[in-house]
């Protein structure tokens, strides 16, 4: 696959801090983008930094060492990096499917559009976690039904929303913007760009088919089940949120109590102990008092500090489906890691002779896993049981996944 004629350059950025694993996940997942020539920006930790070698990507990928818990700051660093028309940003904790950059970047081909939104698929890689939204003036937002890429023009009144796991940007407007407000360490710094970008009634794209699948891996402030370690950046941000668009204080007392409310559930559910809760809560107030006095702003972003580097000349060639019953599933994952090493995105399917519902993930050495019964669930619409051959069931899934990965063979190991 070659750039379309008028194709803005691309520049992907990647912000992580002490998640080494899912950085590594995250970077060998766009080796399968359908989309040529894009460059890659990754700022993190020495540590993280560290798996660009391991990876082998030295020289094909631009880092900056930035080791400071400020999500804001180090973006507008990978801004400074890029040198691409478009910026287009996803987290250390997400994986791209292979159209995600082709999807997302196309409707830039339009000289009017500023921004762009995906859609985000959630820790079962089936399940859609966040889809079109629109934010009231308050930050708070709204679910919308779109078909197909929608453009949408923001007003003060009405933004659009994209989020931070999946957007882009053409460079020149975020230099424009100031880029991402630096009082914002982590939790409404996208939401601020989108109201920002709807005052100036620029225009957003939403694009329902560049998916990532979005993880939640454990960070400082949560645990991998999404349970909170500590709510003071959320006070913060949200404090912050409110003084610079000079909206009421009081709003904070109602989050305040839909927070409590939160911990409370988890309470219930055993995710922690009813003395954890005042301590979270306090952690919020916390914040609320440091957000309130925060500086922050947004910042002058220079020019590319450094030529455009591109991370991959080619798209892969193939796109297919192996699948096999679960007894064969080392034999199906080493030939699955096979071509996957020879640049083919491949999706292994493996099924049990049951009902359990499935999920889909990237696994470590480089290739797609759809997992599950054989009569189970892939869909909610799906019944609970239903009766399949082996090739049968492969081929429905198959072409499930044929807009997002281009599957053009499905096939089973020679013997079963």
């Amino acid at each position: 696959m070659t750039a379309r004629a008028g194709q803005p350059s691309v520049s992907v950025v990647i912000v992580s801090r002490h998640r080494p694993e899912e950085l590594r996940r995250c970077l060998l997942a766009l080796r399968f983008q359908t989309l040529p020539g894009f460059e890659v920006v990754v700022v993190a930790d020495p540590a993280s930094t560290q798996v660009i070698s391991d990876l082998g990507l030295t020289g094909r990928v631009k880092q900056a060492t930035f080791d400071v818990p400020n999500i804001s700051q180090a973006r507008n660093i990978g801004i400074g990096m890029a040198a691409g028309d478009v910026v287009a940003f996803i987290d250390d904790d997400a994986v791209a499917e292979p159209v995600w950059l082709e999807q997302l970047t196309g409707p830039f081909l339009e000289p009017i559009l500023c921004a762009a939104g995906g859609f985000v698929l959630g820790r079962n890689g089936i399940d859609l976690q966040w889809g079109a939204e629109i934010i009231d003036p308050n930050g708070d937002s709204r679910l919308i039904k779109i078909s197909g890429p929608t453009h949408i023009q923001g007003s003060p009144e009405s933004a659009v929303k994209t989020h931070g796991t999946n957007c882009a940007f053409r460079r020149d407007t975020l230099c424009q913007m100031g880029g991402f407000d630096e009082g914002y360490h982590f939790y409404l710094d996208e939401t601020d760009l989108n109201i920002r970008l709807a005052q100036r009634g620029h225009i957003t794209a939403l694009v329902p088919e560049a998916l990532v699948q979005h993880g939640f891996a454990p960070s400082a402030r949560r645990r991998a089940d999404r349970v909170p370690r500590s709510l003071f950046e959320l006070g913060a941000s949200q404090a912050y949120f409110l003084k610079r668009h000079d909206r009421a204080l009081g709003r904070l007392d109602q989050i305040r109590q839909e927070h409590r409310a939160s911990l409370l559930k988890h309470m219930v559910s055993g995710g922690i102990e009813p003395f954890m809760v005042s301590g979270l809560l306090q952690s919020f107030d916390d914040g609320v008092a440091e957000g309130l006095s925060r500086a922050g702003g947004t910042t002058t972003l220079p020019a590319p500090l450094a030529p455009f580097l591109t991370f991959k000349e080619t798209a892969p060639e193939q796109s297919l489906v192996l699948y096999a019953p679960r007894r064969d599933q080392a034999r199906l994952f080493a030939e699955a890691g096979r071509l996957a090493a020879q640049g083919c995105i491949v999706t292994a399917m493996v099924f049990s002779r049951t009902s359990l519902f499935h999920r889909r993930w990237f696994h470590r050495d480089g290739f797609w896993v759809q997992s599950g019964g054989l009569y189970g669930k892939s869909l909610r619409s799906d019944r609970y049981f239903k009766r399949f051959s082996l090739d049968a069931r492969a081929e429905r899934e198959r072409a499930f996944l044929q807009n997002s990965r281009h599957c053009q063979t499905v096939r089973g190991l020679p013997t079963f």
